[in-house]
C-alpha cells in the first residue's frame, strides 16, 4: 500500500512538472496570459518574465493584436498601448525587426557574437539585483549588449506586480556581429525576405498592346480631328523654287 501511495505521488509530481513546462511557452491569447498572471504575477520576477513574453508575442505580427492587450495589462494602462504617447518609441522598436535584438539581449545565454540567439518559448531574464527605491521595487537587469545594468520599475496593485517603467528594455545596445554560421538556416532569428525573382507577383514583361482603332463618333457627336502630322524637313528645295535651266555664259549677249 505504501508503495502504491508513493507511486501515485510520483506520478502527480511528474504531471505537475509537465504542466509547468508547458506554461513556459509563449501565451497565444490574452485570456491565457491573464490567467497565468494571477499566479505568476504575485512576484516581481514573475511579472517581469510575463512582460517579456508579451513583448516577444508583439514582435510576431500574427500575435500582435493579442499581445497589445497583454502589454496593456502588464503595464497597468487605462487605454491601448498604441494610443499612449509615452510608449510610442517602445511600439516603434517592437514593430521594427532591426531592433528586435535589443529585447533578446536581456535573456540569459545571448551575446552579440551569437546574434542574441534565444528561444522565446524557453528563456530566463537576466536579473542581477532586486531593491526598493522611493516606494517602487526595481529589478536590475543585464543586457549582454551593454556594459551596465538597467533598472525596470514595478508597482504592486491588489497583490499583483505590474511594470511601471520599462524604458531600459528598449534602449538600443550593441548590434549583433555577423555570425560565422550565417550559412546555416537553423541560426536565423528573423524570417528571410522573399526575393523579387521568387515572388509570385513577379511576372515576365508583357508586350505592349497594338494601338486601338479609332472609334467612330456616335450620332450627334463631332468626331475628333485627326492628329496633325508634322512635316518632314529635308535639304531638297521645293521643285517650283528650283530654276528650270542655268543661263549659258558663252552665248552672245543681246544688245
Amino acid at each position: 500500500m505504501k508503495n502504491l501511495v508513493l507511486l501515485l505521488l510520483t506520478a502527480l509530481f511528474t504531471l505537475g512538472m509537465g504542466i509547468g513546462d508547458a506554461s513556459a511557452k509563449l501565451p497565444k491569447t490574452y485570456a491565457e496570459f491573464k490567467a497565468r498572471y494571477q499566479t505568476e504575477g504575485k512576484t516581481p520576477e514573475g511579472a517581469l518574465k510575463l512582460h517579456m513574453e508579451a513583448i516577444f508575442c508583439y514582435l510576431n505580427p500574427e500575435t500582435r493584436s493579442e499581445a497589445s492587450k497583454m502589454l496593456r495589462y502588464s503595464l497597468y494602462l487605462s487605454k491601448p498601448l498604441e494610443q499612449s504617447y509615452n510608449y510610442s518609441t517602445f511600439v516603434e522598436r517592437m514593430k521594427d525587426p532591426e531592433c528586435h535584438y535589443t529585447f533578446r539581449s536581456y535573456c540569459k545565454g545571448t551575446s552579440p557574437e551569437n546574434n542574441y540567439a534565444m528561444s522565446p518559448d524557453d528563456f530566463s531574464v537576466n536579473i542581477v539585483r532586486k531593491r526598493n527605491s522611493e516606494g517602487y521595487l526595481k529589478l536590475d537587469v543585464k543586457s549582454s549588449g551593454a556594459d551596465s545594468t538597467h533598472a525596470v520599475w514595478l508597482l504592486n496593485h491588489d497583490g499583483l506586480w505590474y511594470v511601471d517603467n520599462n524604458a531600459p528594455l528598449y534602449l538600443l545596445v550593441r548590434k549583433p556581429k555577423a555570425p560565422s554560421n550565417a550559412h546555416d538556416a537553423d541560426f536565423d532569428t528573423e524570417p528571410i525576405a522573399q526575393s523579387v525573382a521568387d515572388s509570385p507577383s513577379a511576372q515576365p514583361p508583357q508586350p505592349e498592346p497594338a494601338p486601338a482603332s479609332p472609334v467612330p463618333a456616335a450620332q450627334g457627336e463631332t468626331a475628333a480631328p485627326p492628329a496633325q502630322e508634322m512635316p518632314v524637313v529635308t535639304n531638297t528645295a521645293p521643285e517650283e523654287l528650283m530654276p528650270q535651266s542655268l543661263p549659258d555664259l558663252n552665248a552672245p549677249q543681246q544688245p
